[in-house]
């Protein structure tokens, strides 16, 4: 598993107790101020059940609800320790004797660590907060408050039944009884952009919460906000989306505020939108993976970062240039033959991309930018026209590891540029450089190109972008007369090209391993089976394991 690269819950947990503390998440059905008698009403986004964990909702007592949640925390985590978690409605919904009463029982059920008490601003009176600050004497107390949002007006839309300032009153005198505030916020809330998240955080930071708890909107069957959907269906963000959003909120977080969560759980049969196809494991380890490839840490937007590049397993190739073995994929990022080699003989001579640019300005779209050959030749290729060159790649660390390793110092230049400004421009070329998984990337570009480098690893450990899907998705952004180059000439490759109605030559350099495929659009077919991608969130290996699972 990839080490998080911001203060997790976990590491906050080990960091404060010496091990991890599990959440024991219980419902005392204690209702919830924003509804009525019957249960009627409420935050437009909560469902009947109040949230309540999906491990203890066939269950009635208390009692029960904790064996349960505690044994499916021992046999899935191997957990030993456990914090009480007041999970479903609010938790102070109710007198300050019987506070008492039921927080006592509970905790006498098991010996706890902690104790967290989910609840609203607007439900944490004088005589509550003087009972937390007594229990916390006890026992670490820790709020799970439901500030949602900080936006007065999206609060009202939602029928939150509070104002911003009565979360920011309940957060100072939280912190003035001595006790921890977790803020739980949404993120995708209609009519809501990035500077709406990013206010309510530096807000929160501002007002010194202990964590953060992040996740997504979820529009719940049989919600007012179901309801509000079908009548008018807004956007709701896919895994993408919101991971892209999610690593922005991070790096504009201190690093002492501990991100407890990044994600939340709906029942698949509860779930009207978003439908997500990558599971929670694969969508945590996916954030922790871009922000490490892309160099992104927790802060480092409002705070200067040391910078730290990890000490890389080099290769000198037979034409002299370096290339770099990928830990990931467990490949080198060249040919033995070389990778300018490569670059010149089988992207730019292939391509023809130095005769067209005598013709006309170019639009080239390099995926798999690695260590930045096949661009840097590119751009410094003699020409009459523009090149305009869209670079994708979710590995931004190879770039400032490229600019120190290669030895021509025009290359490295234009590396470090790259590196830092997103950007390369001079009088006949210029370079965007987006850093994000290639199959999110191409579903927002807005232009097609004359060429693409398509340069990935070998075809089983990058099946990603060499699925059937994965062309389809390139065959939209190729113009009529369009060339792209392939470095993989793997049969399964060839299958899915055929598959998405491209035509190809293979070509090889006389006496070297350099291989590529020149790909134009065309009339093809193929019944073989290939590696395919439906919603293009899968693993790589995930994409292999199907189709072998198909080949049987």
């Amino acid at each position: 598993m990839i080490q998080a690269p911001y203060f997790s819950f976990k590491n906050y947990m080990k960091e404060n107790y010496g091990n991890t503390l599990h959440s024991i998440p219980i419902d005392l059905d204690l209702g919830c101020p924003n509804r009525d008698t019957n249960g009627i009403g409420g935050c437009t986004f909560c469902p009947s059940n109040g949230a309540r964990a999906a491990q203890t909702l066939d269950t009635n007592s208390v009692q029960e609800q904790i064996q349960k949640a505690i044994t499916f925390s021992k046999n899935r985590y191997k957990a030993k320790e456990f914090m009480l978690y007041i999970q479903a409605y609010t938790g102070t919904f109710t007198s300050v004797i019987n506070q008492k009463r039921v927080y006592s029982k509970l905790l006498s059920l098991y010996n706890f660590k902690a104790i967290s008490i989910g609840t609203r601003p607007d439900c944490l009176n004088k005589k509550t907060l003087e009972y937390l600050k007594e229990l916390n004497e006890q026992i670490d107390v820790y709020i799970d408050l439901g500030v949602q949002t900080l936006n007065d007006t999206t609060l009202k839309r939602i029928n939150r039944g509070h104002d911003a300032s009565c979360s920011i009153k309940a957060i100072k005198k939280l912190k003035e009884y001595g006790i921890k505030v977790f803020a739980h916020i949404i993120v995708g809330l209609e009519k809501e952009t990035r500077k709406d998240w990013l206010h309510t955080v530096k807000e929160l930071v501002k007002h010194e919460v202990d964590g953060i708890k992040i996740h997504n909107l979820h529009i719940i069957k049989n919600t007012l906000l179901h309801k509000e959907y079908e009548k008018n269906k807004f956007k709701t963000l896919d895994e993408y989306e919101y991971a892209q959003e999610l690593i922005y909120l991070i790096r504009n977080i201190p690093k002492n505020i501990a991100i407890v969560r990044i994600s939340t759980d709906t029942p698949s049969s509860d779930l009207l939108s978003p439908i997500w196809h990558m599971q929670k494991g694969q969508f945590v380890e996916y954030v922790n993976q871009q922000m490490i490839y892309a160099g992104y840490t927790q802060a480092d937007m409002i705070s200067k970062q040391e910078e730290s590049l990890q000490k890389e397993n080099t290769f000198k190739l037979k034409d002299k240039s370096i290339t770099v073995w990928d830990k990931i994929h467990k490949d080198y990022y060249h040919p033995k033959s070389g990778a300018l080699l490569q670059a010149k003989e089988a992207f730019i001579k292939q391509s023809k991309l130095k005769e067209k640019l005598e013709k006309k300005d170019i639009d080239l779209l390099d995926i798999g930018f690695g260590m930045g050959y096949n661009s840097l030749c590119s751009i410094f290729l003699e020409k009459k026209h523009k090149l305009n060159i869209t670079a994708i790649d979710k590995n931004r660390v190879i770039i400032k590891t490229a600019s120190k390793l290669i030895e021509d110092e025009n290359y490295s230049k234009v590396l470090e540029e790259i590196f830092e400004k997103y950007s390369y421009k001079d009088e006949f070329n210029s370079l965007n450089f987006i850093v994000q998984d290639a199959r999110f990337a191409l579903k927002n570009l807005e232009k097609k190109f004359d060429i693409i480098y398509l340069d990935s690893f070998l075809h089983n450990l990058n099946a990603s972008l060499l699925s059937y899907d994965f062309f389809k998705l390139l065959k939209s952004v190729l113009k009529s007369d369009g060339v792209m180059i392939c470095s993989q000439t793997n049969h399964i490759v060839k299958v899915a090209l055929a598959k998405a109605n491209f035509v190809y030559e293979e070509f090889s350099l006389e006496k070297t391993d350099i291989k590529a495929l020149v790909i134009k659009h065309g009339i093809n077919s193929s019944d073989e089976v290939c590696y395919e991608d439906e919603y293009l969130v899968y693993r790589d290996k995930q994409i292999v394991t199907n189709k072998e699972q198909q080949s049987l």
